[in-house]
């Protein structure tokens, strides 16, 4: 919980620091449009060459320290400790102890892992020591060096000298390192008392710590060529930050001379290290753009350069950051995927947004500026083409936003690939940079994201959408081009009447899917008119149906072999528990069985996979049960709801971020205590003494059962249905199948003349010493009294053969919400309980129960997010209505 508020606050502070400067990041993204591209573009890629040098001096220093990583592993943490140090402002610190920590959940040393960030500092400071002599001695001689600037410059030294003499005590004065350590830990101690929490530092943190940090000295005074080699690779970072700064005058067709250029970006990066705001925010562009325009360059074009730097190393940076962050390993399983969910919600949202930008910029008419310089640089002889191109990307994109919202991995190919080949599009249609670069963005952060797009679409349903999009090609074409051959009086070319040739109308018919606009060709009447729209209107809707063919979820099209109903059946009769166990051996169920040897019986409807009850196997395996099968639903494009669930694994569907909502209670009857005697028992009594009286007798039938007597039941079942209006129910509740009831016990309530007026089927709960019963059915005209007749009679039938329990099944939406505090939904539901009878009676079956005087257990709906409760609504419908009976023959998932 508390790593959850903490990846919270950051976020919170992430957001708090881009509102505050939103005008300057504004104006930083307006610098670099302005900038000649192909500078800009090499300001970037020095940009990334920078950071991945800059990595390579923690590599080396660790390396030198003795800490074995990766440099592809610590490229994120160099940009996670950008951003750490701007949300926890310690004069670095923050940024070192991401290293730290990852270095240590590795099962590195943390002492070594700081030795080796404090060298980093070291060596970064001192190679920086040569650009900053360099700069300086450049401003003296131009009489421009100010004093402030020679005061941070002493600063910067103390520091290098106070690190430099940290690490030497290792080397030189353990002792000395171990009183500091030492006072370290006894003020750590004392602030945890102040906070009434335990000691933060244990004894023997001291004693460890000093020989860890005397052992990396040693190394790094052991190793003079790594020592060396991390001072190199530190200066040479500069030096290729130098470049990126030089390209950025380049870009902004600013002459700058080597002094120059050296002395701005040497007190840059002094006022960076030394300012006392996050990263020199505010303070490193003022001094960037006060030391160049001192040195003549306008103060506008200083201005600009100056931001376009800082975008480039810091704000950048500190926005990659802040989306890596996920990669911490201190934040654990659950802020990982939170993190994760909301990436691909953002990047699906963006993705619409683009989809609506190119339809508008597709409509919109190009800026004549802008085609002026397109027909005199472009080397293709394009126009006003694409415009058509750009609305049907931006159509596809609205579609397939919604496929990278379920994670579709081929709405991610498509996706990426549609952005893609828009940004030249959009480049030569109308030089529309904006959305090119958006686009290009968009695609690079797509392409980051891929592996949480896994989710597999429906394999037949994905060829068939891709026939249908061939289709849509071949009949569009053949359309345009049959209906401009056969149509001629209707069109007017220059002026005359068209008379296009088959060659003619099949180039018209490309033109049109190329262009927004038809130049030449006038439609003459308004049947002329609609048949150019109908090409736009065929070609539209033949596309967007094929592509939401692409991104439709995993169908069933089969159920469960044999084999696999044999398997799910001895694992049931092994480890069942609960009343609703026995119904997973129906043939309206599909089974995931997972590697411990537990099964999910489940029916899929829509996007839900509807699973009934909890997985039934060993204990020990429940957690990574319910994860494999919600591992499985994402593959297909599914969401995992659970009905009917115990209340004893509750903590496990929280773990993997599922909520619950209680939807009723089932009524429990203890057999050893129960009895009819007593006053609050006489409503029932009364009614079995009278069945008695009347000569109405119980049996209690062991299957096979006679033909005779299943067509007798089936008679009963069918008048009952009738008089309830009804149909049979299906998922978690069985119907009437001579298969069924031939393989369970039964009840039967004869009259005086010994036919058979009501019965019970009775069925077991395996590994807990209770019965319940599914169908209990009674003719139209059924006796006063009879239901209570059966109940009676099968709970001494039950406590005679040494049962412990009766389970009289669910009451619905009873007993929950009934408390202003209960959550809304279940206060919602409780109103349904009270007030919505005339669907179902609710209140009438409850009160039934509750006259047995019964314990209530409680029955949960598991549910993946609030927005989904709707589609599980609809989806327990369905299945208790039994429309995926109509899918026996379809394919099961793999």
């Amino acid at each position: 919980m508390k790593r959850r508020w903490i990846f919270w606050l950051l976020v919170i502070i992430f957001l708090w620091v881009v509102i505050s400067r939103f005008s300057d990041i504004t104006k930083i993204a307006e610098t670099l449009m302005q900038g000649q591209w192909q500078w800009v573009v090499a300001a970037i890629l020095f940009m990334i060459v920078y950071f991945t040098t800059y990595t390579g001096i923690y590599h080396s220093a660790f390396q030198t320290v003795g800490i074995q990583s990766r440099l592809v592993e610590l490229i994120p943490l160099t940009f996670i400790s950008i951003f750490m140090n701007v949300a926890a402002p310690i004069g670095g610190a923050s940024g070192m102890a991401v290293f730290v920590d990852d270095a240590s959940r590795r099962g590195q040393s943390a002492a070594k892992a700081t030795v080796g960030t404090l060298l980093v500092m070291v060596a970064d400071f001192s190679a920086f020591l040569v650009v900053l002599v360099t700069g300086m001695i450049y401003l003296f001689t131009h009489h421009n060096l100010k004093y402030y600037e020679s005061l941070t410059a002493a600063l910067l030294l103390l520091v290098i000298g106070g690190l430099t003499s940290f690490l030497l005590l290792g080397l030189w004065r353990p002792l000395w390192l171990r009183r500091i350590l030492s006072w370290a830990q006894r003020f750590a101690n004392w602030m945890a008392r102040i906070f009434n929490r335990p000691a933060f530092l244990e004894d023997s943190w001291v004693e460890n710590n000093t020989a860890e940090f005397t052992e990396a000295a040693i190394a790094i005074a052991a190793r003079p060529a790594l020592l060396m080699q991390t001072i190199g690779i530190a200066f040479v970072a500069h030096l290729i930050n130098l470049s990126m700064l030089y390209s950025l005058f380049l870009a902004f067709h600013q002459k700058v001379h080597f002094g120059m250029l050296v002395a701005g970006y040497a007190m840059a990066i002094l006022f960076w290290i030394i300012a006392v705001t996050p990263q020199g925010i505010g303070v490193v562009e003022g001094m960037m753009t006060l030391v160049f325009a001192s040195l003549g360059v306008p103060l506008a074009n200083a201005t600009i350069i100056s931001l376009a730097f800082r975008g480039l190393t810091f704000w950048i940076p500190l926005a990659i950051g802040f989306i890596l962050l996920r990669r911490l390993k201190y934040f654990g399983a659950k802020e990982e995927t939170t993190s994760e969910l909301w990436g691909v919600r953002l990047v699906a949202i963006l993705t619409a947004v683009m989809g609506i930008i190119d339809v508008l910029s597709g409509l919109t008419p190009t800026l004549h500026t802008r085609m002026v310089m397109l027909e005199q640089y472009s080397p293709f002889g394009v126009s006003i083409g694409g415009h058509l191109t750009s609305v049907l990307a931006g159509f596809a994109l609205l579609i397939l936003a919604n496929g990278l919202w379920r994670r579709k991995r081929l709405a991610w190919v498509l996706t990426v690939t549609i952005l893609i080949l828009t940004v030249p599009v959009h480049l030569f249609k109308g030089l529309d940079y904006e959305e090119a670069i958006l686009a290009a963005v968009l695609a690079a952060w797509l392409i980051y994201l891929r592996p949480y797009f896994h989710a597999q679409s429906d394999p037949p349903s994905v060829r068939q959408g891709l026939l249908a999009l061939l289709a849509a090609l071949v009949f569009t074409l053949l359309y345009g081009v049959l209906g401009f051959y056969l149509l001629n009086r209707h069109f007017i070319v220059a002026g005359q009447q068209a008379g296009f040739s088959i060659l003619g109308a099949a180039r018209q018919t490309v033109v049109m899917f190329t262009q927004f606009y038809n130049p030449g060709v006038v439609p003459t009447g308004r049947f002329g008119r609609y048949f150019v729209s109908s090409i736009y209107i065929v070609g539209a809707v033949t596309i967007g149906y094929a592509l939401i063919m692409l991104i439709r979820p995993v169908l069933v099209r089969r159920g469960p072999t044999q084999e696999e109903r044999y398997k799910a059946q001895e694992i049931i009769e092994a480890y069942g528990r609960s009343s609703i166990a026995r119904m997973l051996l129906f043939n309206d169920k599909l089974y995931y069985f997972s590697p411990g040897g537990s099964v999910i019986g489940y029916a899929v409807e829509g996007r839900i996979a509807l699973v009934l009850g909890d997985p039934i196997g060993p204990t020990e395996e429940t957690l990574s049960t319910i994860a494999g099968f919600k591992e499985l639903c994402e593959r297909n494009d599914w969401e995992a709801a659970y009905a009917q669930v115990l209340p004893d694994n509750l903590e496990a569907y929280h773990e993997l971020g599922y909520h619950e909502v209680c939807i009723g209670h089932e009524a429990i009857i203890d057999l050893t205590t129960f009895s009819i005697a007593g006053g609050d028992k006489k409503n029932i009594r009364t009614g079995v003494n009278k069945m008695n009286k009347l000569g109405y007798r119980a049996e209690v039938r062991q299957p096979p059962h006679p033909a005779e007597l299943m067509q007798e039941l089936h008679q009963i079942s069918d008048e009952w249905l009738t008089s309830m209006h009804g149909t049979e129910k299906h998922f978690s509740l069985g119907w009437f199948d001579k298969d069924y009831l031939n393989s369970t016990p039964l009840i039967v309530i004869h009259n005086p003349e010994g036919f058979i007026e009501a019965f019970a089927n009775i069925i077991p709960e395996y590994q807990v010493n209770e019965i319940s019963i599914d169908l209990m059915r009674h003719r139209k005209q059924a006796e006063k009294g009879q239901m209570d007749f059966l109940f009676v009679n099968l709970i001494e039938w039950a406590r005679a053969e040494g049962y412990a329990t009766f389970n009289m099944g669910l009451s619905g939406l009873s007993g929950i919400g009934e408390h202003p505090t209960d959550p809304t939904f279940e206060r919602a539901l409780h109103y349904v309980y009270e007030h919505i009878n005339q669907f179902y009676n609710f209140k009438g079956l409850h009160e039934f129960k509750a006259k047995y005087d019964p314990s209530w257990s409680p029955r949960y709906l598991i549910y993946p997010s609030a927005a989904s409760l709707p589609a599980v609504a609809i989806a327990m419908m369905r299945a208790d209505a039994g429309s995926d009976i109509l899918k026996r023959n379809l394919k099961h998932p793999k």
